[in-house]
C-alpha cells in the first residue's frame, strides 16, 4: 500500500507487527489550501467595496456586518448610509419604520415596538424628533400621554402625567422630580423623596431625506 503526502511517495509495510515491534513510522508534511469561497479552490469571489457613510458596502449593497436591524432590508439601509447620516450609519442603528407624519393628529407622542419586544417613545416637537425609553423613571409609567414643551431654559421637555416629572429630551436629565404640586403628586412625591432622581434613557436620532427614522441603541 502507498499513502501520498504533500506529492511524496512514502512506502508502508503491510506486514503485521507484535507488541515486541517497533511499528513503522510514517511522518508527511501539512501543507495549507486556502480556499477561494463560493468560487472553488484557486478561485476568488472577492467583490469591490466602496467607503460611503463610514461604513464599508460591497457593490451588491449586501453589509459586512448587521447588529441590531429591525429587519433585513440591507440595501435600503445602504440606502439610506448615503445620505447624509452620522458616521458608523446604520451598524448599530434601527429603522423604526415610521416617520414623523406617522405621529398622531394633536399628540406629540408616539410608542414604537421593535422586532425584539423592546418599546420606545418617540417625540415630535416643532421641527425636532426625540427618542426614549418608554415609561418614566419613577414609577414606570408610560410616556405616551406626556406633556412635551419647551421649559423656560428653552428645553424640550416632557412631563410625566402620573408624579410631574420632567425630562430634558435632549439630554435625559431631569428637570424635576416627583413634585408635590397636587394631593395626588404629593403622595407620590413623598414616597420618593428619599430616591435619587434617575434621568430618562434618551437615544441619537437620525431622519434620512426620506423621512425614515433611525435611532442607536448601543450607546
Amino acid at each position: 500500500m502507498m499513502l501520498k503526502a504533500s506529492g511524496t511517495s512514502l512506502g508502508c509495510s503491510r506486514k503485521p507487527f507484535s507488541s515486541s515491534t517497533t511499528p513503522p513510522v510514517i511522518t508527511s508534511r501539512l501543507v495549507v489550501c486556502k480556499a477561494g469561497g463560493a468560487g472553488g479552490f484557486g478561485k476568488s469571489n472577492k467583490k469591490k467595496v466602496s467607503t460611503e457613510g463610514g461604513m464599508v458596502i460591497p457593490e451588491d449593497g449586501r453589509r459586512l456586518k448587521k447588529s441590531y436591524f429591525a429587519d433585513d432590508d440591507s440595501k435600503a439601509a445602504g440606502k439610506a448610509a448615503a445620505n447624509g447620516a452620522p458616521p458608523g450609519f446604520p451598524i448599530d442603528w434601527i429603522d423604526l419604520k415610521v416617520k414623523a407624519s406617522d405621529v398622531p393628529f394633536g399628540k406629540n407622542t408616539k410608542p414604537v415596538e421593535l422586532a425584539t419586544g423592546k418599546v420606545l417613545m418617540l417625540y415630535k416637537f416643532e421641527d425636532m424628533v426625540f427618542v426614549s425609553d418608554a415609561n418614566s423613571t419613577a414609577y414606570q409609567y408610560p410616556m405616551v400621554d406626556s406633556r412635551v414643551f419647551r421649559d423656560s431654559s428653552g428645553a424640550v421637555a416632557a412631563e410625566v402625567p402620573l408624579d410631574g416629572s420632567v425630562y430634558d429630551l435632549a439630554t435625559g436629565a431631569v428637570l424635576k422630580w416627583c413634585p408635590k404640586d397636587s394631593p395626588m403628586r404629593s403622595l407620590l412625591g413623598t414616597l420618593k423623596s428619599t430616591v435619587k432622581a434617575t434621568p430618562l434613557q434618551v437615544y441619537p436620532v437620525h431622519v434620512t431625506q426620506d423621512g425614515s427614522i433611525w435611532t442607536k441603541l448601543v450607546l
